[in-house]
């Protein structure tokens, strides 16, 4: 079974690639780290077509994130109940974080939720999809990389996560504090400078 599904993504090639990239930006429910992962070990991309790759699928990505940020725009009084507990969470990360969270939270489980998010809070469309860009490209650069080094399988991907994830957090955590450090200084910086 395995093997047929395998077979048959090879099928689709990159094509197929991008249609999953477009189906995990629209915030469907949908298996899109097992299919990248899938598709990495299938492409076997070396390190600069790898970059290339993961343009592509962060402006796919990107492009499709658009659904639900104008879904929120216009619909926000008839979001479900279910879908708002999930919002919730990433209002406090919008909030604490700002727009950039639109950037920071899209490797993490809340990042679909901020496309709602930044809909409902009026993020100028340009600005969500620049951020949307920047935050999803070092996601979809390193699935496909793990992809090629775990031959495709979820389950040893699953593994190593588990045996080295507190070093993934601390690694995430680093650099999201370098990000939030790097803009406070600059706002600091834009202050304190002398006006004309």
């Amino acid at each position: 079974m395995v093997q047929q599904i395998i077979e048959w993504l090879g099928e689709l090639g990159k094509p197929g690639l991008y249609i999953v990239m477009l189906l995990e930006g629209s915030s469907l429910p949908f298996p899109g780290v097992i299919l990248v992962l899938s598709f990495g070990y299938i492409l076997s991309p070396g390190y600069l077509d790898t970059a290339f790759l993961a343009i592509n699928m962060s402006i796919c990505y990107s492009l499709a994130s658009l659904i639900p940020y104008f879904l929120a725009k216009k619909l926000e009084s008839f979001i479900s109940k279910r879908l708002k507990k999930g919002l919730d969470k990433g209002r406090a990360f919008f909030n604490r974080f700002g727009v950039w969270s639109i950037a920071l939270s899209r490797p993490l489980g809340v990042g679909n939720y901020i496309s709602y998010i930044a809909g409902m809070s009026r993020v100028n469309v340009f600005k969500y999809f620049s951020l949307t860009l920047i935050g999803i490209y070092p996601w979809s650069y390193v699935m496909i990389m793990l992809g090629d080094y775990f031959n495709g399988s979820y389950e040893a991907f699953k593994q190593f996560f588990d045996a080295y994830s507190i070093y993934v957090y601390i690694a995430a955590g680093l650099v999201i504090l370098g990000v939030i450090v790097f803009i406070y200084y600059t706002k600091l910086k834009k202050d304190i400078s002398p006006r004309n």
